[in-house]
């Protein structure tokens, strides 16, 4: 149902197998990388284990959205407490301020006042007993935003947060009494976001998610073997991508405010003034001028600008590019040696993830429930989406 959302025409079987590769993904990603070296940067982000829990919750709440709504909402669970605000303000008095800090954790002190300091109370539901959310429950929870939002003694923020999980609690003990699901179902699919968690951050680890500034040991390690001879090869196919401007010449109109100027062709007007520059010309020493020729490079050619306001607010400026001459990096500068680099380096880990998930699913000896069939096209592996962070839900 979930997958069907977003592809409609998706078969079982095919679901079956796209489910299967992702289970063997993880399961490598955590065999040959392992989840420390994965999930570096749980210092800033979600702990793996807390994320993985609200994403499983999160995915089955959409079967049964409007019957878990209800069961809410008649439970009323929550009690009104009062928290101590002398005690709040303590907790968080240690010095050290609201910044990032290099160790996150809570000292001794904190951790045994964060147990004491109760957000939350509730009564019994499911198969737990009536209790009480403290700081101490809430904390390995945030990602760094969220615990310097604590520091900074954000109230409200503490006691939302202390609702949301007794939400998820509510929710995991409905699913697992009302559902109608069995154990080994409601953890296949816990194991399935897991697994997916894990592919992704395989998928970042390697370089494979697009991001050319990310920590990416991987595609680093492969940039730095490319070849002279493969930079060579890759610029003569891909000439199209190494050019630059190499001159540009034109107008420039200057005026007090953005009534400047007449039309969309600035020649034969009052005022304007010429511009022109040449590849390793110096920078002009005028802010302002050099800020000009930075919008007529950027401009195309052909029609004149329209009035921009000059970047300190004292004045507009209007350019028109009248004539452009591009050219290509040469083959020995470093912006192609640099690009060419990892652009071969990226090519070469997208085959290698092509390769990877063929010899996977080759070598796991799937089995076919009776009734089920092998999808009736061939397997085509997937590359991950680029220029931006996949979600890890399980469909």
């Amino acid at each position: 149902m979930l997958a069907r959302r977003e592809q409609p025409a998706l078969t079982l079987p095919e679901l079956t197998r796209h489910l299967a590769l992702d289970l063997l993904l993880g399961d490598a990603a955590a065999r040959e990388v392992g989840d420390a070296t994965l999930f570096a940067s749980r210092r800033v982000a979600f702990a793996p284990e807390a994320d993985t829990r609200r994403q499983w919750l999160a995915t089955l709440q959409q079967i049964w959205p409007e019957r878990i709504d209800r069961a809410w909402t008649g439970a009323r669970l929550e009690q009104p407490v009062s928290v101590d605000a002398r005690a709040w303000t303590a907790l968080w008095s240690d010095g050290q301020g609201s910044g990032l800090r290099l160790d996150e954790a809570l000292d001794d002190r904190q951790r045994d006042a964060a147990s004491r300091l109760v957000l939350l109370r509730h009564r019994a539901f499911g198969g737990l007993p009536a209790g009480a959310i403290s700081v101490a429950d809430i904390w390995p929870l945030q990602n760094v935003q969220g615990r310097r939002m604590l520091r900074m003694g954000e109230l409200d923020f503490a006691r939302a947060q202390a609702g949301q999980l007794l939400r998820e609690r509510f929710v995991e003990q409905w699913l697992r009494r009302d559902s109608g699901w069995s154990e080994a179902e409601l953890d296949f699919v816990r194991r399935v976001v897991q697994a997916r968690q894990r592919k992704l951050a395989w998928v970042r680890w390697q370089g494979l998610s697009g991001d050319p500034h990310g920590d990416a040991p991987a595609r680093a390690a492969l940039a730095a073997s490319v070849r002279e001879d493969e930079i060579g090869a890759y610029y003569r196919a891909h000439l199209d991508r190494f050019t630059r401007l190499e001159a540009v010449d034109g107008l420039h109109l200057r005026c007090p405010d953005a009534a400047c100027g007449e039309g969309s062709d600035l020649r034969g007007q009052a005022g304007v003034k010429t511009l022109a520059w040449r590849l390793g010309d110096p920078k002009p020493a005028v802010e302002l001028d050099a800020w000009a020729l930075d919008l007529l490079q950027a401009w195309p050619v052909g029609v004149a600008s329209p009035a921009i306001r000059h970047p300190d607010g004292h004045g507009w400026e209007r350019v028109q590019a009248i004539a452009v001459k591009r050219g290509h990096h040469p083959l020995d500068s470093e912006t192609v040696r640099h690009e060419a680099r990892q652009a071969i380096a990226q090519e070469k880990l997208e085959a290698a993830w092509r390769r990877r998930q063929r010899e996977l699913l080759a070598t796991a000896d799937l089995q076919w429930a009776p009734g089920m069939s092998a999808p009736a096209l061939p397997f085509e592996p997937e590359l991950p989406p680029k220029g931006g962070e996949e979600h890890g839900h399980a469909h």
